[in-house]
């Protein structure tokens, strides 16, 4: 592996940017946006979001420094991310580039590079990395395990997970199945670079130039600068360090608050649901778990199902959650290929 291109000079590039940007004129108005989107509120409608060139870079930075740990000059990279009315896609592919790898953007919809597709493209280019959601990636292992191959034998050695909260067991599921590292990355719609990982696994809140805080205790909604991001997280107290060693704060996002309900001991989120379900060894990476009438439907899957009691597995996980958690769950359980064994 090269090494990639010093850090320091595209940072000398980013602030020769900023300098260029201040935040007002000359005639005191407000800097102009250089990013618009949209995010959904928690009702389901629209709301426009702006980023002003110096968000815009700052965000980059802290990405930049975080892939830069990751990826270098010879790696080919996926970015699976979504495009449209997001800041994310653009931002992920801009940094990619600014490390030095090559990247091969698909976004999300699938319409012109659909997943049968795209598992060519990674055995045509020889691609080193994936930078996509959990969900993304492990259907991706499941097509390819369909068509009779092994994603462990592909060329792909990492994973960044972006846009979705997955818990380590689930992403360690799905890096086994890859045959991959993995790694995560966390941002709301409105700051696509919220908390970066370190070496140790976990996410470290970028508080050198957000404000984090959490309505209801160390587990609730995310508050960003004063403002509600509909997200749900756990914050670590100040003077609870990482082994790393990084003074910065861990934080664990939980996913939406619109899919976590109150339990006996406090908020209840999806994650928490599938860190019960990953503590069975039989499952293959695919999740699925909504709230309905304030109950958990849970669908997860394993590999050679004629050879597993699902009828057992399924009253067992619904009890783990039921006993670990004090929640109602509504367990499916779906048969998919067997990733380990399938013909390479």
């Amino acid at each position: 592996m090269t090494t990639t291109t010093p850090l320091a000079t595209h940072y000398e590039q980013f602030l020769g940017l900023l300098t260029r940007d201040p935040r007002t004129t000359v005639d005191g108005r407000d800097a102009p946006p250089a990013r618009y989107g949209e995010r959904t509120d928690p009702s389901g409608g629209s709301q426009p979001i702006v980023l002003t060139r110096e968000e815009w870079i700052r965000n980059q930075i802290d990405l930049t420094l975080a892939l830069g740990r990751l990826l270098t000059e010879d790696d080919v990279v996926v970015s699976a991310v979504p495009y449209e009315l997001s800041f994310i896609g653009a931002e992920v592919d801009r940094v990619i580039e600014m490390v030095g790898a090559s990247v091969i953007s698909v976004g999300t919809s699938g319409t012109i590079c659909p997943m049968p597709r795209l598992l060519g493209l990674i055995e045509q280019y020889e691609v080193t990395a994936l930078v996509c959601s959990p969900s993304f990636a492990a259907e991706l292992a499941g097509l390819a395990a369909s068509l009779g191959k092994r994603p462990a034998d592909s060329t792909v050695r990492t994973i960044v997970s972006v846009g979705e909260a997955c818990s380590a067991e689930r992403l360690d599921r799905i890096g086994a199945a890859w045959a991959a590292r993995t790694s995560a990355l966390y941002g709301t719609p409105s700051t696509p670079t919220v908390a970066v990982a370190c070496d140790h696994g976990a996410l470290h809140l970028c508080d050198h130039r957000l404000r984090a805080e959490v309505r209801g205790g160390p587990r609730g909604e995310l508050i960003l600068d004063g403002s509600p991001t509909g997200e749900a997280v756990e914050l670590w107290p100040a003077d609870r360090r990482c082994d790393c060693g990084s003074p910065s704060r861990v934080m664990v996002p939980l996913g939406g608050m619109a899919s976590a309900v109150r339990g006996p001991d406090g908020l209840v989120t999806a994650l928490d649901v599938e860190r019960i379900v990953f503590g069975h060894r039989r499952l293959a990476p695919p999740f699925a778990c909504a709230v309905r009438a304030g109950a958990f439907h849970v669908t997860c899957a394993v590999a050679d199902s004629d050879a597993v009691d699902t009828d057992a597995m399924r009253r067992a996980i619904r009890g783990g959650i039921d006993e670990a958690l004090g929640v109602r769950a509504e367990v499916t359980i779906v048969g998919v290929p067997d990733w380990s064994t399938a013909p390479s």
